[in-house]
């Protein structure tokens, strides 16, 4: 529960970059924690990406029996756009894989939470890598809108 609240109490009060843009992008889900899970990876391969395992955002921080499982972190990727984005700009290696976090909190509201593409690549200040995630932050967005529809 630790986490959750801290988790959630950071999206909630993201700092903001220099530029003003949220650090995270939050959406609330209308839908259970398993239904939503289950849209997301769906959603994720429709838009062509590759989705690892699934990661408890508590895995490798407590024991596996206290790992809450109504927080799972979907990793996922685009080989084409990863090969691409690393040709203009190898550090951004750092930011990968994308990540969408489902988080289910003790009153049964689920959420999602997504680091926001376009705040990431303001730390890079690259033109064309901006340009070329641009169609990566479109992505990221209907994924989400999808999966809460």
């Amino acid at each position: 529960m630790g986490i959750t609240v801290w988790c959630l109490s950071m999206t909630a009060n993201a700092t903001a970059t220099s530029s003003g843009l949220k650090l995270t992008l939050v959406k609330e889900s209308p839908y259970d924690f398993e239904e939503t899970l289950e849209s997301l990876r769906n959603t994720i391969h429709a838009h062509n990406f590759r989705v690892f395992p699934d990661r408890y955002l508590e895995e490798g921080l407590t024991d596996e029996l206290s790992v809450n499982t109504k927080q799972v972190s979907v990793r996922f990727c685009n080989f084409s756009d990863l090969h691409e984005a690393l040709q203009i700009e190898p550090q951004v290696g750092v930011l990968l894989p994308c990540t969408i976090t489902v988080i289910e909190d003790a009153a049964g509201k689920v959420t999602l939470v997504t680091g926001n593409v376009k705040a990431m690549l303001t730390l890079f200040d690259n033109p064309r890598l901006t340009a070329a995630f641009k169609d990566l932050e479109g992505k990221y967005q209907a994924i989400i809108d999808e999966v809460t529809l």
